[in-house]
């Protein structure tokens, strides 16, 4: 440590003469300064023993007001002591730590690997179980079921249920064209409702004359005998049934106009 440099602003300015230990124990460093550089050791610059990981150990002097008073030749100051050395173990440590933890999970892991009833063992054992039934079975739904015959049985049944709507489709393309049929049939232009209609319309038509003829006659024998009360009784008759015909027609009317998708039940 004797001859170690004293540096400031990156200059030598000094080095270290002696070492001694008071009587405390303590180690007290002698420097020396030539005069041309005691300028720049003042009241307030502090000492700091610099031990770099790479280059030599050196004090370095930090002064922070160089106009403060000159350093008192009796007052001893106190030397710090900067390590990158111990800096660098502390910062080693607990990557150190953390490797030795991962060394002994490799370690309980390739015991764990060697060992013929481990986990790992169990695991492989498995696979060759899967991959044999694999090996052995046609489909997924044997491996699931693992009965040949069940898986048969199965395969019938989904084929007759493939027959069965096949068979409901054939039904239903017959019922859609009787529905067709019987539509056309009723309600179409020579259907019979509209037949029915054009014949209770001619009816209404004609009734209605007749019963102008029942309004004249009427009006001609209003003094007649007793025996003309009939013939009011056959006109009431008749306006009954005119109306009553009349009002059949219309329904018959709004029926067949509304009825665009008329709907019928096939058994």
């Amino acid at each position: 440590m004797e001859n170690m440099p004293v540096v400031f602003s990156g200059f030598n300015i000094g080095y270290v003469h002696t070492l001694e230990l008071n009587e405390e124990g303590v180690v007290l460093i002698y420097i020396k300064i030539p005069d041309r550089h005691v300028k720049w050791i003042r009241s307030d610059s502090s000492f700091v023993l610099y031990r770099p990981l790479i280059g030599s150990s050196r004090i370095i002097v930090n002064t922070e007001n160089l106009k403060s008073p000159p350093l008192d030749p009796q007052k001893i100051p106190e030397v710090l002591t900067v390590n990158d050395i111990n800096d660098a173990i502390a910062k080693i440590e607990p990557v150190l730590d953390r490797v030795t933890e991962i060394a002994e999970n490799i370690q309980v892991l390739t015991r764990n690997l060697s060992d013929p009833k481990g986990d790992f063992h169990r695991v492989l054992g498995n696979a060759e179980k899967i991959t044999a039934n694999f090996a052995s079975k046609k489909s997924l739904v044997e491996m699931a079921v693992s009965d040949k015959e069940s898986v048969e049985a199965l395969n019938e049944s989904l084929k007759k249920l493939k027959d069965i709507t096949n068979n409901i489709d054939r039904v239903l393309v017959k019922v859609d064209k009787m529905a067709d049929k019987t539509d056309r049939e009723i309600y179409g232009e020579n259907g019979a409702l509209p037949q029915i209609n054009i014949i209770l319309k001619d009816l209404v038509a004609k009734l209605k004359k007749l019963d102008k003829t029942v309004d004249n006659v009427n009006s001609i024998s209003t003094d007649a005998s007793q025996g003309m009360k009939d013939l009011h009784i056959l006109r009431s008759d008749i306006d009954d049934t005119v109306k009553s015909i009349d009002d059949v027609a219309k329904k018959l009317d709004a029926i067949i106009g509304s009825k665009k998708s008329p709907e019928f039940r096939v058994p």
